[in-house]
């Protein structure tokens, strides 16, 4: 008997099925129906799924892994507007939300949706940066603030939290 080793990471939260192994078996591909990732509910405290609005699978694919799905979003509580594509088809953690079940998983409350972040608009230099700064004024004859700060920029990406901005400093 030959035995078999398997190389990297070990993912013991992927139970479930691929989506279009469970898609198939429904009527019309699965279109309006709710599916969630069983990682994310393990990951995230907010809710996160996939309402679907557009099913393709190809069914060339024996395994049933492959294909097209496109559904309306909600990631950690945040709700997307127009319907995106589904990236992790391929992965074995999906789930169908039953259809008596979906009107209440789908209901966001104030727990499912991520909390705003607050953050400075400057904070103070680094102690090494802040004394070579003072000494380059120092050398250049410049007259030496009294208050050295930084300023802050957040960048925003598509799934990053709300993030306000607001002048904390003493």
């Amino acid at each position: 008997m030959r035995l078999i080793r398997r190389i990297g990471k070990v993912n013991l939260d992927w139970s479930g099925k691929t989506l279009f192994s469970l898609l198939t078996n429904l009527k019309n591909n699965g279109v309006g129906r709710v599916v969630v990732r069983h990682s994310f509910l393990n990951r995230y405290p907010e809710k996160s799924y996939y309402r679907l609005t557009e099913v393709q699978p190809n069914f060339c694919d024996s395994q049933r892994r492959t294909g097209i799905a496109k559904g309306i979003k909600v990631f950690r509580g945040k709700e997307y507007p127009h319907p995106c594509g589904i990236n992790a088809c391929h992965k074995a953690d999906w789930r169908l939300i039953p259809k008596e079940e979906e009107e209440e998983f789908c209901k966001l409350t104030a727990t499912d949706v991520r909390e705003t972040r607050t953050v400075p608009l400057t904070m103070e230099f680094p102690p090494l940066l802040k004394a070579m700064i003072l000494a380059k004024k120092a050398e250049n004859g410049e007259p030496l603030p009294e208050d050295l700060r930084l300023k802050l920029t957040v960048s925003k990406g598509q799934f990053s939290a709300e993030v306000s901005q607001q002048d904390k400093h003493p």
